[in-house]
């Protein structure tokens, strides 16, 4: 197996970086057909979070089934519901890494909104309006924190192994 010496949360971690990559690649090439703005346009604003969401849960589905039947396959009988004390550990950690920055976005997202709102001359995504910054900017936030998440994660299970 390609995770011949890992555990069944260091091989979900690596499922989900690359979900999250995939995402994050989903969404940026469906945000890069999109005209207009929330305001004109929120029909399809909703409909790519409607699709990017479907896409989530399809391939989570797939990714983890197929790691299942693999390690079945395999006959790997470790019981993946089971999280000892260093999982514990490396996912606080993770968590831990990963609401840090979570918080540093939204007060990256609000001070802009604010800037836009109060400086005339503000030289940031100026031709982007503040709510399709906000909705935009939650989205990103959130496949920022999940791939930080799950890379701090595979980091502390490769420095521990």
């Amino acid at each position: 197996m390609i995770f011949k010496n890992s555990n069944f949360s260091e091989q979900a971690a690596w499922i989900s970086l690359i979900f999250t990559v995939f995402i994050a690649i989903f969404y940026t090439n469906g945000l890069s057909q999109l005209e207009g703005d929330f305001a004109s346009n929120a029909g399809a604003i909703v409909g790519l979070w409607g699709s990017t969401i479907i896409a989530s849960i399809i391939f989570a589905v797939v990714a983890f089934s197929l790691l299942a039947f693999i390690r079945k396959l395999n006959g790997d009988d470790e019981d993946i519901s089971l999280i000892d004390e260093r999982d514990e550990v490396i996912e606080n950690k993770a968590s831990t890494w990963a609401y840090y920055n979570l918080s540093f976005c939204i007060m990256v997202m609000i001070i802009h909104i604010f800037c836009q709102g109060v400086i005339s001359s503000y030289p940031f995504f100026s031709n982007v309006p503040p709510l399709d910054f906000l909705i935009h900017g939650l989205m990103f936030s959130g496949i920022l924190v999940e791939f930080i998440a799950r890379a701090s994660q595979i980091y502390h299970y490769r420095k521990a192994a």
